[in-house]
């Protein structure tokens, strides 16, 4: 409970924060680029962090009906991850973040058990990367609006990397794992 209330805590004080730059920025103003390319990775990563640790503390993906989460086309996704190179994506975060073959672990540990929670997880990090992304966006065009060119450029650039390639990667997860369950269930029927 303890976890629960911490991480509560750091996404409220996030979204203060979010709110707080986003207020100051027009008046402060980023032109540079230096300052555009910090300021557009800041806004993001607080923003993006928000659904972060809220998503660690509760159970987020619940927000979005289950529909949203099947993968209807999935001939059309494997496309899109193709043209946006999401393989390459997907070893960049298994070479970094995801190193730890321990950590892959607590997700998937390929029995049978872990498909839901790979599932679940999967469904979870798609919630807390996709909502940050239509907020960033909404940034994104405000900065424009107003003229802060090289934020607007910036932000969007920080919000495809950081959010929508983490979306289109959970998608393809769940893709495979539509797979795997099917497999699975006529498995069990024979």
């Amino acid at each position: 409970m303890t976890r629960k209330i911490l991480l509560t805590l750091a996404s409220l004080f996030l979204i203060g924060q979010s709110y707080k730059l986003a207020v100051l920025i027009p008046k402060l103003g980023a032109e540079s680029w230096g300052a555009a390319i910090f300021l557009g990775w800041l806004i993001s990563l607080f923003i993006t962090g928000i659904f972060a640790f809220a998503g660690f503390a509760w159970p987020t993906q619940r927000l979005m009906p289950e529909a949203y989460y099947k993968v209807y086309y999935p001939k059309r996704l494997k496309r899109i991850g193709k043209a946006l190179n999401i393989e390459l994506f997907r070893k960049m975060l298994l070479a970094t973040l995801w190193k730890n073959r321990e950590r892959q672990k607590e997700f998937f540990d390929g029995t049978k058990d872990r498909l839901e929670n790979l599932e679940t997880q999967s469904k979870k990090s798609e919630f807390g990367h996709l909502i940050p992304f239509i907020i960033i966006q909404a940034l994104s065009v405000y900065w424009f609006t107003i003229g802060l060119i090289k934020l607007g450029i910036a932000t969007f650039v920080f919000n495809i990397a950081g959010n929508i390639y983490p979306v289109i990667l959970q998608r393809n997860h769940r893709m495979r794992i539509q797979v795997m369950k099917r497999r699975l269930q006529s498995k069990s029927r024979v």
